[in-house]
């Protein structure tokens, strides 16, 4: 019943949203969550191939020589333009925690979880319909707060100095508590309201290699495929979604020691999803340079959005830099960002400015 009020409330006229991830999620599965620290985010994504505390591949586990831990949290300002309207939103997430490290030789395990779907908004809309011979205005609410979290154990064998491969495995759970709601502006009708609680569950396997084919020069490609993402109110399985097969590459260049640059393009088939979804394209260029104690990132992305109301895929584009520190002797790192993202399709269109920081530990 709530899915069939989202879909009815979101083809209105939403007249405020608060609280809430991106409004291009509102009609599908959610947000897709990004699978990089601050470090890869603040490059636009671009190393996220190449940074072993990423968890978008495993083969760049094989390059850890210790035990580290990291986690990442992020403060996004959101102006949302939608119907002639416009909504200024804040939310505060933490995508990304992990901990990998060496076990046996060249093999490196590593446990940790990121956010595979955000599923947070509140959405109103205003109408009226007509009732014993007059109209009736009143307001419609449908709000949903959750997600979906991928936690993924992987591993990795570094097989030579030019070549890594690892694997993952990975489940996805998570809920949502959801609320619809209509009220009426004559109080004389009763205001009606419906709570639920939704569980999810899915199941994912992943890989990826690492191949050095100059010294300066590192490609990394990487797949993996999700099952299905099965919806449970109580112990009903109330709706089952295929999720995505996904596909990428990416290439680093060291044209010196302290200067990187970066490439990464991948596809993700969701539109598999069912109606409403589509495939998406993403690609992300950035550079690093070691510029003494502190170094300097930036980066570009862009690509499509899976779930939108018009024909054709939503778009995003955007741009991220940031820098890190290093403290008690290179055991403890910092990292900062700042991206912004510019998000249109179907009448709608977004601003987005989030504030990255990281934190790893090497003991």
């Amino acid at each position: 019943m709530l899915l069939g009020a989202a879909v009815l409330l979101s083809a209105g006229t939403p007249v405020r949203l608060s609280a809430q991830d991106s409004q291009f999620g509102v009609r599908g599965l959610g947000t897709p969550g990004r699978f990089e620290t601050a470090r890869a985010r603040s490059t636009g994504g671009a190393f996220g191939p190449f940074d072993a505390l990423s968890p978008l591949t495993e083969a760049s586990l094989g390059d850890l020589q210790q035990l580290a831990a990291t986690a990442m949290g992020g403060t996004s300002y959101r102006d949302a333009d939608v119907a002639g309207g416009t909504a200024s939103l804040r939310a505060t997430r933490f995508p990304v925690m992990g901990l990998a490290g060496p076990v046996f030789g060249r093999l490196v395990l590593s446990g940790g979880f990121t956010t595979y779907l955000d599923r947070t908004w509140d959405v109103t809309r205003r109408d009226s319909l007509l009732l014993r011979g007059t109209m009736r205005p009143y307001v419609d609410e449908l709000s949903s707060d959750g997600g979906v979290t991928d936690l993924r154990f992987a591993a990795a064998l570094r097989v030579s100095a030019r070549f890594a491969l690892g694997a993952a495995v990975h489940v996805l759970s998570g809920s949502t508590r959801e609320t619809a709601g209509r009220t009426f502006d004559d109080t004389t009708y009763h205001a009606i309201r419906q709570n639920d609680e939704t569980r999810y569950d899915g199941l994912g396997i992943s890989g990826s290699l690492l191949v050095d084919p100059l010294p300066a020069l590192r490609l990394s490609l990487f797949a993996r495929s999700d099952n299905r993402l099965r919806a449970r109110l109580g112990d009903v399985v109330t709706a089952e979604t295929n999720l995505p097969n996904t596909f990428g590459a990416g290439l680093r260049w060291a044209p010196s020691p302290s200067v990187r640059l970066a490439g990464t393009v991948g596809r993700r088939t969701w539109a598999d999803a069912g109606a409403g979804a589509f495939n998406t394209v993403s690609w992300s260029a950035g550079l690093e340079v070691d510029a003494g104690f502190a170094p300097f990132r930036v980066g570009a992305r862009g690509g499509q959005l899976p779930f939108g109301a018009g024909p054709t895929a939503p778009t995003e584009v955007g741009f991220a830099a940031g820098t890190g520190r290093a403290f008690a002797r290179g055991r403890a790192l910092v990292d900062v960002g700042l991206e912004h993202l510019r998000r249109t399709g179907a009448g709608l269109s977004e601003r987005v400015w989030t504030f990255l920081l990281g934190f790893s530990v090497r003991p």
